[in-house]
């Protein structure tokens, strides 16, 4: 489904260019030693592509070659499942296809931020898809203060737990200054992303296809 989501937003953003990659490795070297940060173990991240086009909301139809200032954005995908358990029958589904989240989950937050220290990008789209529903995208802005907190925690737990082979305590970093700290920031960022676009529900060109099958249930069907 990821290949769908970005094929949906190159129909919106025809002159951007779109880079499938793999995975990122972070660069000690981009680790500024002002973030204070000891050891860490080998550390990558994948997007799903990453997007260069025009800087601005106007970049809809704008060239993204030539004179025109372009920014290269990573790109990170999070589709939702229209189907739900039934809550009556054990081991039936139902078809419940919500419309994607007003802003990101939280949780979401540390990847796409990894993402760009790893890519060097200074901000990240997260297209949040559903069945039916269409694509909502939200921009959210790199944060290095965050990012330098986050590899601090990494790096602790390196070093304190994995390079000595010793199995962490439940809730390990919990109630630490820094810790909560983190969890603030990381809901921060999720509420102050911004809405980027809503791309509504529609086919590629060229595709004609029957959807009612895979989304609803027909009328008189059993079971």
């Amino acid at each position: 489904q990821e290949a769908g989501t970005v094929a949906s937003l190159m129909l919106h953003f025809p002159s951007a260019v779109a880079e499938e990659v793999g995975l990122c490795v972070v660069d000690r070297s981009d680790v500024p030693s002002a973030w204070n940060v000891g050891p860490l173990p080998p550390m990558g991240a994948s997007p799903d592509g990453m997007l260069t086009l025009p800087i601005g909301n106007d970049a809809i139809g704008n060239d993204a070659s030539g004179d025109v200032p372009t920014e290269r954005l990573v790109l990170e995908v999070k589709n939702s499942s229209p189907f739900a358990r039934h809550r009556t029958r054990p081991g039936k589904y139902v078809v419940i296809d919500r419309e994607p989240y007003d802003a990101p989950p939280a949780y979401h937050v540390p990847q796409l931020l990894l993402e760009m220290l790893a890519t060097g990008a200074t901000a990240g789209l997260l297209a949040m898809q559903s069945a039916t529903r269409g694509v909502r995208v939200f921009r959210v802005e790199r944060d290095d203060e965050y990012l330098a907190a986050m590899l601090r925690h990494v790096s602790r737990f390196y070093v304190e737990y994995v390079s000595k082979a010793t199995p962490p305590p439940p809730r390990f970093f919990e109630g630490t200054s820094e810790h909560t700290w983190l969890v603030r920031r990381t809901r921060a960022i999720a509420r102050n992303a911004t809405l980027w676009m809503d791309v509504p529900h529609h086919r590629l060109p060229g595709e004609a296809y029957d959807e009612h099958p895979f989304v609803s249930v027909a009328e008189g069907a059993g079971g």
